[in-house]
């Protein structure tokens, strides 16, 4: 089966750390190809180059906005509204010169803006099916738009001939907004073995937790620090939290670092690649996930594949799959209170037995599960 894949996220070599959604989709095309499948991946166009796998077709959708998304641009600008229209006036004509050269027979849209767009497009020139992936930040922030937004997403995924998304909140959201049924298909990666590698900075005596996401006022690293001056002088010598990322918030999350005499607690870092992210885990009691809104993070089946449990506020799917499956500790609710009560309760339990529950909800993550299902359906 020849697939294309259209989407907004994709990396520009294998361990380019600047979004787990774009690792993501590599690692569902690769688990594509080692399944038999021939697969052309049309990435928007933001990275200069694109290191191709083995047995993939990269081929880049025209882009002149640089290393912005799409989403990013400010609609009121003249320059970004001729990026905007030149995008999809060159990247619709080469999704369907596309479609008809490599003879496509399924086309997946990852996510419902801008791909589902192009996807509707597509379908409307050559009348051949589109499957829309949607992710969550996708739903969210179009739904917003007053007037406009409900009304766009329905177009776009009324039309797709079936719908995804990667959260079961979500996928009841998008059933809510558009009227069709939406299935329910994990975000994961499959991440590389961790080294055995000596690292001073995780040192004995202390519980290591990880957070790792976008410097972002949605995924609450904000939250997070001022969870952390509230500690307890005891928890607080036990503790050392490993923070990575990037985004808007890095350099007020820095300066309140500083500010606030937390560089004893907090170790604060830009992005991490996926090896380095698999020894990190190897060396970590828990991943801590602060957001004030979330489906389920790929950085969620990270931790999971690595048996490393979770502290989470109780968000979206995330509440429900930690205290059906047991893999780790919820907050009592978004605020820093609740985070600091997750913490020192993970300070005295320990990680030992939520780590083995981690292991096993492992399995339901697999990329390699998702894609069968994806091809199956």
């Amino acid at each position: 089966m020849n697939v294309q894949i259209i989407t907004s996220s994709y990396p520009a070599y294998p361990e380019d750390p600047s979004g787990t959604a774009g690792l993501f989709v590599r690692s569902f095309a690769l688990e594509l190809r080692d399944q038999g499948h021939k697969v052309i991946v049309q990435p928007v166009g933001r990275k200069p180059s694109y290191e191709p796998d083995e047995g993939l077709v990269i081929d880049p959708l025209p882009w002149d906005g640089g290393d912005q998304e799409l989403a990013s641009l400010k609609f009121f600008s003249i320059r970004n509204l001729r990026i905007i229209f030149n995008f999809f006036r060159l990247a619709r004509k080469k999704v369907i010169e596309d479609h008809q050269k490599y003879q496509i027979d399924r086309t997946l849209c990852m996510w419902a803006v801008p791909s589902g767009l192009l996807g509707c497009w597509m379908k409307k020139e050559l009348n051949k099916p589109y499957d829309v992936w949607a992710l969550g930040s996708d739903i969210w922030r179009i739904k917003k738009i007053p007037f406009f937004g409900k009304w766009f997403l329905k177009k776009i995924i009324g039309h797709a001939d079936r719908v995804f998304a990667d959260g079961l909140e979500l996928c009841r959201s998008v059933e809510e907004i558009t009227g069709r049924p939406c299935g329910f298909l994990p975000s994961s990666r499959v991440l590389p073995k961790p080294r055995e590698i000596e690292d001073g900075r995780y040192g004995a005596g202390r519980l290591h937790m990880v957070f790792v996401g976008r410097y972002h006022v949605n995924k609450g690293p904000d939250l997070l620090l001022e969870a952390l001056l509230k500690l307890r002088e005891p928890y607080r010598k036990r503790l050392l939290v490993h923070m990575y990322g990037l985004g808007p918030l890095k350099e007020s999350l820095e300066s309140f670092i500083d500010e606030h005499g937390l560089r004893d607690i907090v170790e604060f870092n830009g992005a991490i690649d996926a090896q380095n992210l698999a020894d990190v885990f190897r060396k970590v009691g828990y991943l801590i996930i602060p957001s004030r809104i979330e489906s389920i993070p790929v950085v969620f089946s990270d931790a999971l594949q690595s048996g490393v449990p979770v502290i989470s506020t109780p968000v979206g799917d995330l509440k429900s799959l930690i205290e059906k499956h047991g893999c780790g500790i919820l907050a009592e609710d978004v605020s820093a209170d609740g985070i600091v009560h997750a913490i020192e309760r993970a300070c005295d339990e320990g990680h030992a037995a939520f780590a083995l529950k981690a292991k096993q909800l492992a399995r339901e993550f697999e990329v390699g599960q998702v894609v069968k299902k994806w091809v199956d359906l």
